[in-house]
Order: structure tokens, then C-alpha cells, then sequence
């Protein structure tokens, strides 16, 4: 908190201020406004109080008027702060893709600019020269989440009146190149935890190649939700991050709360887990917790810092560079390459939609396609070329 009224301080270090300047004049809601990027919280205090005075003295304008793109965005993204509907995670990803994308190239323009054509410039500005994150051409799904952040705003600035039409439904979304998740063969699985054995982390590893969890679903994965007499696991707490703080998570889906069977493999691998983390307890300054899987003086690993340890134990190992999301796509391609039904991995994997998980994957099923037109084969034809030599 700070001493001045209305004034906070943003995640890059710089300052803004929120105001309620009275209601519009045309239909009677409550005019909010946010300001931001100043140094210092005094200047951001400074530019509050001119602006409440401004409001007492009538000169404010209603939502209409000259509301520039930057304005617009204020307004909704306070709004959806307010109401919570949306999850925090989509929130801050809103903000951020608004700051990288949206800001830089229609910010400054009146709300009342944009157009189909404004739209579509926009959108193939960021396809060949990319946003201020990088200076990268962005992919089309990139693209796609940065319309997300302006679409709320735009359905806001229609719904006020500011647009007579919504500019982004004349102008289609960039589509997304069709491509193979990025995983490892079984062979290069296995080769990766034989390079592994000896290692602190090999149980972490091991677990979500076998079990296919999310990396925010390893992080938090606590010892009461571990039944290794009952061989399974209870998939009940998430983490996301916010930027890099890490945050309790709804989970991605309706069916991301599971129960995930154990084999014997991964249930001795999780008491070995148990009788190390004991060991390591024991040393000065432990961390004490119920995470199944800690950091060498306990606590909970960050799923980032994961994610970059595993693209360099992979480099080191010969294989391909791969993160921990690569991971759960190995573990579903090794299901699937096993022969377990697609529903069953993608309950497993805790996917809502085994329609889109069988579209995911599409490269393991002709596999399958091959087993199941031999098994009707057999189960049609195994006599028939018998019956039919007999005379």
C-alpha cells in the first residue's frame, strides 16, 4: 500500500492511479478511469487529483467522445478485475498481451478508428515484425491471444455505443498451423531416465513421463493425495503463474480434478521419493512440507525452473531439447502407442475434450487404425478362405 489514496504500484516497477469520475451522461454508469505508466507514485497521485477536479468542473468526457484504444482497455480490464468471473491466470494474460501487442500499435488511436481494415493491418503487423516482448514475427496462435485481450474491449466499446459494429468479426483470426507436439519417441524416453538413474530428480522425471501430469499439477502434488497401498494418486491441487509467481489454480478443465492409477514401477519410484525426502529432512534448515517432490532444503519447486532444467538435462543427453510439457506429450503418445484407448488417456491425462485429444495426436493413430482393421479382419474373415477351398 501506499500513502496516496487510489495509487499502485505496477508489476514492471512504474505507477498508476484509479479514479471514479461520476457517471456518463448518456446512460447513467459509472465513469472509471486508469491511468498508468508514471515513475514515481507521487506523479501518478499528482495526475489523480487533476484528474477528479477535472470531473467536478464538467470538462470530463463521457465514455464516447475521443476514448482512445488505451482508454478502452482500462476500462474492460479494470472491469474483469472487478467481477472475477474470468480466472486470475486469464487476467494477467489479458494485461500482458494487451501491453506487448495491443498498446504499442493501437493505443493512441480514438476507439471510433477502428476498422476492419485497422484490424487487419494490425494483425499482419504482428505476423511479420511481432510485438515489443521480442521483435519476432509472432505465430498465428500469438496472434490470436492478443486478439482475445481486445475483443472483450471492443464487445465493451459496441455495447456503450462508442461502435456501431464489432470491426473483428469482418476480420478472421490467423489459423494455426497444424503441427506435431513436440515429444520423445519411447525409445528416447527410456534413454533419457537411463541417463538419469543415480539422480536426485529422477523420481520427478519419471513420475511425468509415467503418470502424464501437468507441470502444475507435479509442483503441488502433496503426500495425503498419494495412496501407494491403494496404487493411485488424487489430482486435486494446481499451480499457475502469474508472470513468475506462482498462484492456486480452478485447474485447465472440468475433468482436471482425477484419480491416476499407479503401476508398480512408479509406486516403488514414489517410496523410494519418501525415504529420500526423509533423509533429506533431517538436514539443518529443511524446509518441511507435504510436497511429494522438493527442492534439495525443501519447499516446492517453480514449474519454470523444471521446465528450464529439463531443456538442458535433455541437450546434455543427446536428445532432443524438450520441456516438461513435452513431457506429458510423450506420456500420451506412449499410451496411445501402447494400445490404451483413447478415452482412457485422455481421462488420464485430464483432457475435457477426447475429440480434440484424438486431433492432437492424429500422428500415433494410424497405428491404431492398422490394429483395429486386422482385429475386424481376423474377427471376420479368419475362416473364410479355409471354408472356402473345401470342395
Amino acid at each position: 500500500m501506499t500513502k496516496f489514496e487510489g495509487v499502485y504500484r505496477a508489476g514492471n516497477g512504474s505507477w498508476y492511479f484509479k479514479a471514479s469520475l461520476g457517471r456518463d451522461a448518456l446512460n447513467g454508469k459509472r465513469i472509471q478511469l486508469t491511468k498508468r505508466g508514471f515513475a514515481t507514485a507521487s506523479d501518478a497521485a499528482r495526475a489523480r487529483r487533476e484528474a477528479l477536479e477535472a470531473a467536478d468542473d464538467g470538462s470530463v468526457r463521457s465514455i464516447g467522445g475521443g476514448l482512445t484504444v488505451d482508454e478502452l482497455l482500462d476500462l474492460y480490464l479494470d472491469g474483469i478485475d472487478a467481477d472475477g468471473r474470468l480466472s486470475a491466470k486469464t487476467r494477467f494474460d489479458y494485461r500482458r498481451n494487451a501491453d506487448a501487442y495491443v498498446r504499442p500499435w493501437l493505443g493512441k488511436r480514438p476507439v471510433r478508428e477502428l476498422t476492419p481494415d485497422v484490424i487487419l493491418a494490425w494483425q499482419r503487423e504482428l505476423r511479420e515484425r511481432g510485438g515489443t516482448k521480442n521483435g519476432k514475427p509472432l505465430s498465428p496462435n500469438s496472434v490470436r491471444l492478443a486478439r482475445a485481450s481486445l475483443a472483450g474491449a471492443v464487445k465493451l466499446a459496441v455495447a456503450q455505443g462508442v461502435l456501431r459494429s464489432n470491426p473483428l468479426t469482418s476480420v478472421p483470426r490467423p489459423r494455426p498451423k497444424r503441427s506435431v507436439p513436440k515429444h520423445w519417441t519411447p525409445e528416447e524416453a527410456r534413454a533419457f531416465l537411463r541417463s538419469q538413474e543415480g539422480d536426485r530428480l529422477y523420481p520427478l522425471w519419471a513420475f511425468l513421463l509415467g503418470a502424464g501430469v501437468r507441470i502444475g499439477e507435479l509442483v503441488w502434488l502433496r503426500w495425503p493425495n498419494v495412496d501407494l497401498p491403494g496404487r493411485r494418486v488424487r489430482i486435486v491441487e494446481f499451480a499457475t503463474t502469474l508472470g513468475w509467481d506462482l498462484v492456486p489454480s480452478s485447474g485447465k478443465s472440468a475433468t482436471a480434478v482425477r484419480t491416476i492409477d499407479l503401476d508398480d514401477g512408479l509406486v516403488e519410484i514414489l517410496r523410494r521419493q519418501q525415504e529420500a525426502q526423509r533423509f533429506e529432512a533431517r538436514a539443518p534448515g529443511y524446509e518441511t512440507s507435504e510436497f511429494v517432490f522438493t527442492k534439495p532444503h525443501g519447499g516446492a519447486y517453480h514449474p519454470q525452473t523444471l521446465s528450464k532444467l529439463l531443456a538442458e538435462l535433455a541437450v546434455e543427453a543427446g536428445l532432443p531439447r524438450l520441456t516438461a510439457h513435452g513431457l506429458r506429450h510423450t506420456s500420451a503418445t506412449l499410451m496411445l502407442d501402447a494400445g490404451v484407448a483413447p478415452k482412457v488417456a485422455a481421462e488420464r491425462l485430464g483432457h475435457a475434450d477426447p475429440v480434440l485429444f484424438l486431433s492432437l495426436y492424429s500422428h500415433v493413430t494410424p497405428t491404431m487404425q492398422r490394429d483395429a482393421a486386422r482385429a475386424i479382419g481376423d474377427s471376420l474373415f479368419r475362416n473364410v478362405s479355409s471354408a472356402g477351398s473345401n470342395p
